[in-house]
């Protein structure tokens, strides 16, 4: 095994909190073979700074932001600039889709390899002139990158296709999250009989549930509408979500929303939950109606948590759900047809069981996070390699 020890790795997102959902288990694995980590976004949540310093992790502010502001771009990258090379790091890893071109041109100043985890914001674009600028940025961010990797195995073709990385700089790093964590297994009945008191669900509700950013585009409206009809026809039925809330984010969904449907009794909205393994632990149903999505890690978890799941018919959902198999698929943006497939599910829960155990095998066998952390140390070892 190579020698990483005091080997500077920055990892560069848009906002803080995202090392916190999406990066754990890679940051504290790469702090275990060695490497010296910093992490680098805007710092939305002050309270985060305990997190960086508790698994031994740089923070550095740099403020970015979401939208597209040339002035406040340039000055990013200045700062990012600044930032590499006053902390001369051995390699940058930009993610999120804003940081991978800010990242790689200040990178590429700082005379610093870049490797970028690529997030195809575009693909479920139609074709149009916003599809094509962020397919130029992609492409130019990717020139400026030593290695690009993907999360989901799909955007790999993808990626060919449209001519935006070689082959021989494009790798494909997978998703997962900890299995030992996310084990259905490890949380008794009294454990969940005690949530259930304290949340205030009824001890015979069935639990239709969904977990994500509280923004439009994850379909929570849809989902709303849906479980508005079918709590008319299923008087037990509860709704139970779990979210985030960033101040930067724009469309996020008001969070009276299940009030002004007429909802309000029936649904819990959860906020920066830690415990998210027994947060799936009391649902029955899981519900991810998205709009777009890469790869999204509230699939693999509920998959892992052997849960039967209704999702988008997307390619991001796609490389989890397979329609009929571990889960089913349907149409985003159609609450009517989000609610026949729930309904499926609550009318025959021998088949809702079997998808459960399902994905439950194919987690086991595919979305296991120790593997993408050997996959993303692997690629790290030969960047740094041709560097030398």
């Amino acid at each position: 095994m190579a020698d990483f020890k005091g080997k500077k790795i920055a990892f560069v997102s848009t906002i803080d909190t995202s090392f916190i959902i999406l990066f754990y288990n890679q940051l504290t694995n790469l702090r275990k073979q060695g490497f010296e980590l910093s992490a680098i976004s805007t710092l939305e949540f002050p309270e985060n700074i305990e997190f960086f310093k508790k698994i031994g992790v740089e923070f550095i502010e740099v403020p970015i932001k979401r939208k597209i502001s040339p002035f406040a771009d340039l000055l990013t990258v200045a700062r990012l600039y600044r930032v590499f090379k006053r902390k001369q790091f051995d390699l940058i890893h930009t993610q999120l889709p804003k940081t991978t071109l800010l990242g790689a041109i200040a990178a590429k100043l700082a005379r610093i390899p870049v490797v970028n985890t690529a997030r195809p914001i575009f693909r479920e674009m139609p074709p149009s002139p916003g599809r094509r600028f962020f397919i130029l940025m992609e492409k130019i961010a990717a020139a400026l990158t030593d290695l690009v990797m993907v999360e989901n195995p799909l955007d790999y073709e993808l990626y060919l296709s449209l001519d935006i990385v070689k082959e021989k700089k494009l790798f494909i790093q997978g998703n997962g999250v900890d299995l030992s964590r996310f084990d259905p297994g490890k949380i008794s009945a009294q454990e969940r009989d005690r949530l259930r008191a304290e949340l205030g669900i009824p001890k015979s509700a069935k639990v239709i549930g969904s977990s994500g950013r509280y923004v439009y585009e994850k379909g929570f409206a849809e989902l709303f509408a849906a479980f508005k009809e079918l709590s008319k026809k299923y008087p037990e039925l509860f709704l139970l979500t779990a979210g985030f809330y960033f101040p930067s984010e724009a469309g996020t969904i008001p969070k009276d929303l299940p009030r002004q449907m007429g909802i309000a009794d029936r649904t819990l909205m959860l906020e920066n939950r830690k415990d998210m393994e027994k947060i799936f632990s009391l649902m029955d149903i899981f519900v991810f109606p998205t709009h777009r999505d890469c790869f999204p890690r509230s699939l693999i978890e509920a998959a892992a948590m052997e849960k039967p799941i209704v999702a988008s018919d997307l390619k991001g959902c796609q490389v989890v759900v397979e329609n009929e198999k571990t889960g089913l698929l349907v149409p985003p943006k159609d609450s009517k047809l989000l609610a026949g497939a729930i309904e499926r599910l609550l009318k025959d829960p021998s088949f809702a069981q079997n998808l459960g155990q399902s994905a439950r095998r194919f987690a086991l066998q595919n979305l296991d996070e120790q593997k993408v952390c050997e996959r993303i140390v692997a690629c790290y070892q030969r960047v740094l390699e041709s560097a030398k």
